[in-house]
């Protein structure tokens, strides 16, 4: 009986130290994966701290094997993913959809300070990139639509002078700048007066101290002729070149200064009071989303901090709807700019020269 029962201790002992064992062991693997967790956080961090995203997420993707349900290693991967995304649709030349990729980036909830910093630093750039793209999408498209020769030698000249290895957001709309500058070469075969640039010259329609002063008796005409269909703001924007065509070819038909202006208005619509579209019947419903009105969208321009800072020195000068915003050109002294109000709740203004003037979401 003694023996069976030394024998039960010896047992009961072993199954102790056994358990003993298996607790010990159990710690110590929790013990690892919090170790290897907060390896992969700390060292994520670090490699964002270094502009290193690719090894970030991977970083991050470790730090999730470890805790697949951690909300906080998940909200990193969720920013870093969205930070690389936005700079992949950059290169790619997307660059509405990297705005949207990175406005989502930014409301990512419970992610880390340092990458909430880097993604607001990258909207900024991408709002900025955007509203250059449109800019000069417009005014690749207006100079394109030019055939008497009388091109904007800015627009030429910005056109000739664009890197496209540092601005790949642009590449979309290389087409149609090589397609201008081309057009431009063209016609500058017939035309004496030179316009040199950095990297090659092209030639634009010059007017005599004459035709200017021609072009502006013109708009003065035009305007007094009927005040309330010709904006004298954007006939001021038209080239003198131009008014001095149209009077020509008015004059040669028997024509007055209103046939004249309607010549003009077939390149420059604007020029024709009420061709904004200011109707508030004009809203589109997209969705949940309706579109905004121009009145509407004219309201928003206060959450623009530089339009809300230099309000009494902007003058607003004409108003254009496209697929998903509003376009708002104005004048601020002797510089020229767009201010774009779009309806995914982004608004940011450029001068006419590409400088970004500001951003924000109204929405």
């Amino acid at each position: 009986m003694k023996k069976i029962l030394k024998r039960a201790g010896v047992i009961s002992l072993l199954g102790l130290m056994m358990i003993g064992l298996a607790a010990c062991g159990n710690q110590q693997s929790a013990d690892n994966k919090d170790s290897g967790y907060n390896s992969s956080i700390s060292k994520g961090l670090n490699a964002v701290a270094e502009n290193r995203f690719d090894k970030a997420l991977t970083y991050f993707d470790n730090a999730l094997t470890q805790k697949p349900k951690d909300s906080k290693a998940k909200a990193y991967r969720d920013q870093t993913q969205a930070y690389l995304d936005t700079q992949s649709e950059l290169k790619d030349g997307e660059v509405q959809k990297a705005v949207t990729t990175v406005t989502a980036g930014t409301k990512v909830t419970n992610g880390a300070k340092s990458l909430n910093t880097k993604l607001s630093n990258l909207k900024k750039t991408a709002n900025a990139d955007l509203a250059e793209y449109r800019q000069l999408k417009q005014d690749v498209a207006d100079q394109l639509k030019v055939t008497d020769g009388s091109y904007d030698t800015g627009v030429v000249k910005q056109c000739q002078d664009i890197n496209w290895r540092k601005k790949p957001y642009l590449k979309k709309l290389k087409p149609d700048v090589d397609k201008l500058l081309k057009q431009a070469g063209q016609q500058s075969s017939s035309s004496s007066v030179t316009v040199s640039s950095s990297s090659s010259s092209t030639t634009t329609k010059a007017v005599s101290a004459a035709d200017k002063k021609e072009a502006e008796q013109m708009r003065t005409n035009i305007v007094q002729s009927d005040p309330d269909s010709w904006d004298s703001v954007a006939l001021a924007q038209v080239p003198d070149s131009v008014i001095v065509a149209a009077t020509k070819k008015s004059n040669d038909m028997g024509g007055d200064p209103d046939t004249t202006a309607n010549m003009i208005a077939e390149k420059y619509p604007n020029i024709k009071k009420g061709n904004s579209t200011n109707s508030d019947t004009d809203s589109t419903d997209v969705g949940d989303k309706p579109y905004l009105n121009a009145d509407e969208a004219k309201q928003q321009l206060a959450s623009l901090d530089y339009y809300r800072k230099n309000r009494s020195e902007i003058e607003i000068t004409s108003t254009t709807k496209g697929t998903d915003d509003w376009k708002f050109n104005f004048t601020k002294g002797n510089m020229t700019g767009t201010i774009y109000v779009e309806n995914t709740g982004l608004i940011s203004a450029t001068s006419s020269d590409g400088k970004e003037l500001g951003s924000g979401i109204w929405r």
